[in-house]
């Protein structure tokens, strides 16, 4: 399992206002209810799924100060048009709110909207990412040396139906197998920890601490795999 692990120094400002108790605002933990309700009205709100395929939903926790907090903090949405463009929407906490430059728009088109599968956003729910979650720990917890380890946050979710590229259309149009291959939700997902044994290192304002992030896969049906 360790080799399966990477290992990350993290340094934290320690201040005041990091230990004051988050609240306000938008602030939701990564696998809530509430923060998954959050990330769906964001997509409903700025995509139209009747002229956009959306084909993946991201989102990920804080990379800065209060990284291994849990807070839901960026959101991403890849969808394409009717005329096979690419678009990004991005979405950060700022403040307490989550805010967007609006979508970007890919210079190329790369895939192929008449082919491609659209992302339900009925897949992502709070009883399936619970299911998963215990899932994945359940899988370090039963390693010889993930039994050190404390589960600390989740770093990442991603939800994604793959597109069709628009180099692939001859072999989706010919190809039984590889239309349903297409259709496929794939989950992938990064859960943080932390080994209690390994004493934090002081450097003068910071706190250098330790993490280990543990990559998984998941399907549909929610069966986990660690991701090699």
């Amino acid at each position: 399992m360790i080799t399966r692990l990477m290992k990350i120094v993290v340094a934290v400002v320690v201040a005041a206002f990091m230990f004051t108790a988050c609240g306000s605002g938008e602030t939701f933990p990564m696998a809530s209810g509430e923060g998954i309700a959050k990330i769906k009205e964001l997509v409903a709100a700025n995509v139209d799924t009747s002229k956009y395929k959306i084909y993946e939903v991201e989102w990920r926790e804080d990379n800065r100060d209060r990284q291994l907090e849990n807070i839901l903090t960026y959101i991403d949405v890849y969808y394409i048009d009717a005329d096979n463009n690419n678009y990004h929407l991005a979405f950060q906490l700022t403040d307490g709110k989550f805010t967007t430059d609006g979508p970007e728009q890919n210079d190329r088109q790369t895939n192929s909207y008449e082919c491609s599968t659209p992302l339900s956003l009925d897949a992502i729910n709070f009883d399936y990412i619970q299911k998963i979650g215990d899932a994945a720990d359940g899988l370090v917890m039963a390693d010889e040396e993930g039994k050190n380890l404390t589960l600390k946050s989740a770093g990442m979710f991603r939800f994604r139906v793959w597109p069709v590229s628009l180099s692939n259309v001859d072999r989706w149009n010919r190809s039984e197998e590889f239309r349903a291959e297409s259709q496929q939700l794939q989950v992938q997902f990064e859960l943080n920890y932390v080994d209690e044994s390994e004493s934090p290192e002081y450097q003068g304002r910071f706190t250098v601490t330790n993490y280990y992030t543990v990559a998984f896969t998941a399907d549909a049906a929610g069966e986990v795999a660690i991701d090699d």
